[in-house]
């Protein structure tokens, strides 16, 4: 396989970069409502003036502007240590400088959108002005993007800079030589380059320092680039008021390269480590929250009151250390308004390095918890009254009624016999035992309700075929008995239920000590049933569940359908995630020659992204800049993906075949563009954006294709 690097240029960009180079002039418009930008008229000094001395920079435009934004949007280069006053007044800008002004350095305000008229609010887009402090201002320039690497999210105002400096230091310890603000799309251009060789960088500089520190999301190029440009001549068509055509022309602009540079934004997943969160929230739990994800777990002492029990605790914890919970077991531990406890682990020192620390840990039982305890207690007793107290009425109740009936009984056995002179046997008998019955004692029982266990199955009634069964407890479990359990399924030609083997009862990762699941190779539109007996789980406090029961269906083959890719160039080392409509993973796949298979899924709309896995480990890995680590690949299927019932769907997924930055469809992009403002109806917004989208020509600083020239045939 062969993959070529090219140069991508249209005659829009060719356009839009000429204006970019000095200042960006609008084009005056008419028409019964203001639709057009405010025009640069003149500044002073004036655009790409030379041997500039003082520190004000007044620009003029054609109408009364206002400023949006501009605290955020306005990037200057060379980087300053203070912000300049930006104020606008009538149709007059003003940017002075509060840092000194370097001598023979070119400098270049970018002010982005922020600028609008007054009336309308109608933005001057991508408005810049440069100007010297020496005899010569420089001019080159560099484009690109920047989206996020694990999921192309055009990542919207993010610093890009570069550093003549060329070592990896630089970017740690240095401010940036000249500096942009990615656009909406992500897009970027740094302006007013001296010639030479620069490192790039993107970086979302929370700390405002222009320099990078391993917990702030980075993007750096591997290359070296080294601005260049040329002159070209292209044919531009000038369009009427109506977007008609009116004149071609010849023209002739600069190029400048590189204009494809391509920034993939990481996190390295780097915190520093600490405790963050020591707490008691309950009498029974002790909460440890640090503050970043640990590879092994801390060495955890009661120091006071001393544990009567070995085993003193349960845990849970998250999948990744960060997060645990001390379930206490021993009596004396609940009981006691206060532990003291000691904890060892793994922290941040000051030389950036993890070492041992110990600290010692007071847990106090809050009032919040004693108070909430105690109207439990009152709540459960006042409950318990309650209950007894409807057992009383009741028996009370029942007393009068059988009364009531041995009366009647009695009656109509007096009255029979006085209308019949000779009386059966077996009418006496049925007098005899009516009576009887209702002789029997009705005892009142008033022994307190045994507390039990919540063990539920917590499974849908309708089954996937591929998801096992689950249950949930309300705390850890001490002790479960399998043999409690008892699976069957509906034979539909016998009609009855056929005894089931459960290989096993199981925990459903070793994190989480309360969820248990059960797992069988389902029949597909099976009818199954499963009962828990009383008395099968038990719980850390020593309550057993009652008995439980539940049908459910498994769904049928039918319910599903299958989406099947052949992918290309791409034959292994990579994985297909299937996404809902909120970008989450619904389903993985590996990549097996050239293929993926997704199986037994849910008709709706999905969407696809492939990772290419260097590691083979089966998960997306970040970079690390130290290392030299860039994050590893991600390209997105461009289109969505109906899936029906009953339907197997075959695609063909050429990765390099559609821009990067255009692969994400917008409809599950977070980082959405701006809208830009329009007085059009929807009508003709329908008709520009599709005359937009068949303009090869359109404008772009970027096209994101780095593989454009991927040979097929190869």
């Amino acid at each position: 396989m062969k993959i070529e690097k090219t140069t991508y240029f249209v005659a829009g960009l060719l356009l839009t970069i000429l204006l970019y180079s000095c200042a960006n002039i609008g084009r005056p418009g008419g028409g019964p409502r203001d639709q057009d930008p405010p025009i640069f008229v003149g500044s002073d000094p004036a655009a790409n003036a030379l041997n500039v001395k003082k520190n004000k920079i007044e620009l003029i435009f054609d109408e009364i502007v206002t400023l949006k934004d501009q605290q955020t949007k306005v990037v200057i280069s060379p980087v300053q240590k203070e912000m300049p006053s930006i104020s606008s007044n009538g149709r007059k800008v003003t940017v002075e400088f509060r840092d000194s002004m370097i001598p023979n350095t070119t400098y270049s305000i970018d002010f982005s959108n922020s600028i609008q008229d007054n009336n309308e609010g109608n933005p001057l887009e991508d408005f810049a002005i440069a100007f010297s402090t020496g005899d010569t201002i420089d001019s080159l320039e560099v484009s690109g993007i920047v989206l996020r690497a694990r999921d192309l999210e055009p990542m919207q105002s993010i610093i890009v800079g570069i550093h003549s400096n060329l070592e990896d230091s630089a970017f740690r310890t240095l401010k940036f030589d000249r500096i942009a603000r990615t656009n909406s799309y992500g897009q970027f251009t740094i302006r007013n380059m001296k010639a030479g060789s620069y490192r790039i960088y993107a970086l979302n500089d929370v700390d405002n320092d222009y320099k990078y520190a391993r917990s702030e999301d980075a993007a750096y190029l591997d290359e070296i680039i080294v601005p260049t440009s040329r002159p070209i001549v292209t044919m531009d068509t000038l369009f009427t008021q109506r977007k008609l055509v009116d004149t071609i022309v010849e023209g002739h602009h600069t190029l400048f390269l590189p204009n494809d540079i391509f920034l993939s934004m990481f996190n390295e997943g780097y915190v520093s480590q600490y405790l963050k969160t020591d707490e008691r929230i309950g009498d029974n739990k002790i909460y440890i929250k640090f503050s970043g994800p640990a590879d092994t777990l801390p060495e955890f002492k009661i120091l006071k009151p001393e544990p009567q029990r070995k085993d003193w605790f349960r845990m849970e914890r998250s999948e990744k250390n960060d997060s645990l919970i001390y379930w206490l077991t021993d009596s004396t531990l609940i009981k006691s308004d206060s532990i003291m406890a000691e904890i060892t682990y793994l922290r941040t020192d000051t030389t950036d390095n993890l070492s041992a620390t110990t600290d010692t840990l007071a847990f106090v039982l809050k009032n919040s918890f004693k108070k909430q305890k105690e109207k439990d207690i009152k709540e459960k007793a006042k409950a318990e009254k309650e209950r007894v107290e409807n057992l009383k009425r009741e028996y009370e109740e029942s007393v009068k009624m059988r009364q009531k009936e041995l009366e009647r009984i009695r009656k109509e056995e007096e009255d029979f016999r006085k209308f019949n002179k000779e009386v059966s046997a077996e009418d006496s008998a049925r007098f005899a035992r009516s009576l009887e019955m209702l002789k029997d004692s009705i005892t009142l029982d008033t022994v307190p309700e045994t507390p039990t266990l919540s063990f539920a199955i917590t499974s849908s009634g309708n089954l996937d075929v591929y998801a096992p069964l689950k249950f949930t407890s309300a705390e850890p479990v001490d002790s479960l008995f399998q043999t409690g359990f008892h699976l069957s399924m509906f034979n539909e030609k016998d009609s009855v239920w056929t005894n089931i083997k459960i290989d096993s009862v199981k925990l459903e990762n070793e994190w989480n000590p309360m969820i248990y699941i059960i797992e069988h190779n389902w029949e597909p539109a099976g009818k199954y049933r499963i009962i828990v007996d009383s008395c099968s789980v038990k719980g850390i406090y020593g309550l057993w569940n009652p008995s439980a029961q539940q049908d459910f269906t498994v769904k049928s083959l039918e319910e599903y359908s299958n989406l099947f890719f052949n992918i290309r160039p791409v034959a292994d080392s990579a994985f297909v995630e299937l996404l809902d409509g909120s970008d989450k993973v619904v389903q993985t796949a590996p990549v097996v020659k050239g293929s993926a298979e997704l199986l037994n899924l849910t008709p709706g709309e999905y969407y696809a992204r492939i990772v290419l896995d260097k590691n083979g480990n089966g998960i997306w890995d970040t970079g690390n800049f130290g290392n030299h680590i860039q994050p590893e690949e991600v390209y997105y299927y461009p289109k969505v993906l109906k899936l029906k019932k009953n339907w197997d769907v075959e695609q063909t997924w050429n990765i390099y075949e559609t821009p990067v930055d255009k692969q994400k469809p917008d409809t599950v992009k977070k980082n959405k563009p701006e809208k830009k403002k329009t007085w059009d109806t929807e009508e003709e917004q329908k008709k520009s954006t599709d005359e937009d989208e068949e303009d090869e020509f359109s404008p772009q600083i970027y096209t994101g294709n780095k593989y454009s020239d991927y040979n097929s045939n190869n």
